[in-house]
């Protein structure tokens, strides 16, 4: 790593703990990664390119919006799935509880009949291997819309929380449009293409009037020395 490239990692981390500090705790979980969060403003911010703390703020507010609609998206994903993994656990546990009601049985039987011995291990023989395969078993799609018909009520929630994360995130963004003299934002490949091409058109231009000009004076200069002469 270069000197250069040390110093920027070194002022982008003071911006972001700065930030922190005075505009409050970034909204990551736990169970989230911090280094996410920190890629999202640190890309946020070198699209807007703020000029002073205030645009650095409205940045932060935007990437907080950012992150609170993907963690809203990503848990309606997620409702589906534990939904329906919750009633694999409970067919499995019933399953399993049938069985072991199976075994008590059969050891009472054993006892009744001495010559019949059968052990409660023998009667639960292949119970954990079938319990592990109904609960890695995958999911169809009707198991999903199953899941979704049972979780619908927290679904509703998890979408009214989006969309008003969505509302301040596009209120955040007409803020930053409306307060652009915060902002500095960098001009794409293709607009300084033509800058600099229209700067060569300029100063061919200006070659073709000077030489004009030029052309147009010789002769005066010519004739004003014969006169000397």
């Amino acid at each position: 790593m270069t000197d250069v490239q040390e110093q920027a990692e070194n002022s982008t981390a003071a911006k972001l703990a700065r930030l922190e500090r005075l505009c409050g705790r970034f909204p990551v979980l736990s169970s989230e990664n911090r280094q996410d969060y920190d890629e999202l403003l640190i890309s946020l911010l070198e699209h807007h390119t703020p000029r002073n703390f205030l645009g650095e703020r409205l940045i932060k507010y935007l990437a907080d919006e950012e992150w609170e609609i993907g963690r809203y998206k990503r848990h309606k994903v997620l409702l589906m799935e534990r939904r329906f993994r919750a009633r694999l656990a409970f067919q499995a546990y019933r399953e399993k509880a049938t069985q072991q009601d199976k075994a008590a049985l059969d050891k009472k039987l054993a006892e009744q009949s001495p010559g019949q011995l059968i052990l409660p291990e023998e009667a639960l023989d292949g119970v954990i291997a079938d319990i592990d395969a109904m609960l890695r078993r995958p999911a169809e799609e009707l198991d999903h819309a199953r899941a979704l018909e049972v979780g619908m009520v927290y679904f509703e929630h998890l979408d009214r929380l989006l969309n008003a994360a969505i509302v301040r995130r596009n209120a955040v963004l007409s803020d930053i449009e409306r307060y652009d003299y915060l902002f500095d934002p960098r001009l794409p490949v293709s607009a300084w293409a033509e800058q600099i091409e229209d700067g060569r058109d300029r100063h061919a231009n200006e070659s073709e009037i000077a030489g004009a000009k030029l052309d147009e004076a010789a002769p005066a200069i010519a004739r004003s020395q014969e006169g000397q002469s």
